[in-house]
């Protein structure tokens, strides 16, 4: 059980700083863009590569967060049905809905790891006037959803105790 234990702390450690470290990407990307509007709309100089740069870091600060949002508990769900549940129907909506997580996540690892492969092996750009290497934000993919997988493994590990509980 200790050894349980310590294996979801290290889960939750791993999605804690993937969301710290995002969490100063989002404000890397509002200074990118707050430069380009200002060098814009100021001194009506655009950059080329701002816009473009911000993008592909959003992309991956989208995808990389999914892990820490599910370390929340703050993914969307059909809070209309789950909210009229109690505690253990909660749990047990939980519990036979995870392997549907699963099965998607471990869909997206897959197919996401084959597409960041070729992009590498390519080393794919982007189709803009910068041709920009778009192989980094595809790596993306599969690392977020295995992060995604482990950080649902340790979600629902720690719901299976609440089917033990006595209905309340």
């Amino acid at each position: 059980m200790k050894y349980i234990l310590c294996f979801l702390r290290g889960i939750d450690a791993i999605s804690v700083w993937t969301g710290k470290i995002l969490r100063f990407l989002i404000l890397v990307i509002g200074g990118m863009l707050c430069y380009e509007a200002i060098l814009r709309y100021a001194f009506n100089a655009p950059t080329i590569w701002a816009h473009e740069l911000s993008l592909h870091l959003f992309g991956a600060y989208a995808v990389l967060g999914g892990a820490y949002v599910l370390l929340l508990n703050e993914h969307v769900r059909a809070d209309l049905i789950y909210a009229r549940l109690s505690q253990r129907g909660r749990t047990i909506f939980d519990l036979t809905c995870f392997p549907i997580f699963f099965m998607l996540a471990a869909v997206i690892f897959v197919e996401g790891a084959e597409l960041a492969a070729h992009s590498l092996a390519a080393r794919e750009t982007t189709l803009t006037f910068l041709h920009s290497p778009i192989y980094p934000v595809k790596v993306c993919i599969p690392v977020a959803a295995f992060l995604l997988l482990l950080q649902g493994l340790a979600y629902y590990i720690r719901s299976l105790p609440g089917l033990l509980k006595e209905r309340g």
